[in-house]
């Protein structure tokens, strides 16, 4: 990290570019930031396919787009290494971070109260960050990349409220048909493999029994494989799912101990067939609707 950083400080440079550089965390919000962009911004990702936010460590290329950048949108909780990179090297580009912004915080609230506690005063105090997975949360969190844009790029204000427009179209249009594709499986018993997937379970009626692994990137021990069996057993789970960005060796002895079939499902995307964050989600829809069906 400390190499990192020092080419981080030597890197730091003011941008001629005509386009704002916009640096993207995660791949769902790449494809949307990408979207709601157009052609008046360059938008790079950290993050690559396959690679799992809660195992990864920035490149010294990383570090020169970070450099580079007019802003930074990151998802906040998973992808901290970004903002410690931002804030030990001084640089001024302006951060959104989507979990801390108002409207998604408030749409979580509404939406999902036991999974999105909030204190005395209001503020969220901790919900899973996996904000993502829910195409209606993801609405909030569009309004607010379009904002940030404009911050950066005000001359392109009208077409970056266009690009919104249709994106928030698209996103109800999307909720829409996954709540369909998925009516025939609500109150099945859903294993995933680690915590990503309790919004989209919420919303879409599935009963989430279990994880997999409890803590993301570290192995579960034989003591809590030994308890998640008994709650799959106890579930009548007809399947279990692991994921593209992690050892799927857990799910492998679970699925074979519990005797049923194990999926594997990707939260992030990036991959051939799932570059849009539409794409993504129906991808992996379809494969919960096959598997609990």
């Amino acid at each position: 990290m400390r190499v990192l950083l020092a080419t981080l400080a030597l890197l730091v440079l003011a941008s001629g570019a005509a386009r704002p550089s916009v640096v993207v965390s995660l791949h769902p919000y790449y494809a949307l930031t990408r979207s709601i962009a157009g052609a008046h911004a360059d938008v790079v990702r950290v993050l690559p396919p396959g690679a799992s936010p809660h195992t990864f460590d920035p490149t010294p290329r990383d570090v020169g787009r970070i450099a580079r950048a007019d802003l930074i949108v990151m998802n906040g909780g998973l992808d901290l290494w970004l903002r410690d990179l931002v804030e030990a090297s001084g640089v001024r580009a302006p951060v959104l971070e989507i979990v801390s912004l108002e409207g998604v915080q408030g749409a979580m609230r509404e939406a999902f109260p036991d999974l999105a506690p909030v204190d005395a005063g209001g503020a969220s105090i901790g919900f899973n960050p996996h904000v993502w997975l829910d195409p209606l949360v993801m609405i909030e969190a569009a309004a607010g990349i379009a904002e940030a844009l404009i911050g950066v790029d005000p001359d392109h204000r009208a077409e970056y409220r266009a690009n919104l427009a249709e994106v928030e179209r698209e996103l109800q249009a999307l909720h829409d048909e996954l709540a369909e594709l998925l009516e025939g499986v609500r109150g099945a018993a859903f294993v995933p493999f680690h915590d990503a997937w309790p919004y989209f379970a919420a919303r879409y009626g599935l009963d989430l029994v279990v994880e997999i692994e409890p803590l993301p990137g570290r192995e579960p021990t034989p003591a809590y494989l030994h308890y998640a069996l008994g709650k799959i057993r106890d579930s009548g789970a007809a399947a279990i799912f692991s994921e593209v960005q992690l050892n799927r060796r857990p799910a492998e002895v679970v699925a074979e101990e519990a005797s049923v079939e194990l999926y594997e499902l990707d939260p992030l995307g990036g991959a051939a067939g799932r570059e849009g964050y539409a794409d993504l989600m129906r991808w992996n829809a379809a494969i919960i609707a096959e598997a609990l069906r």
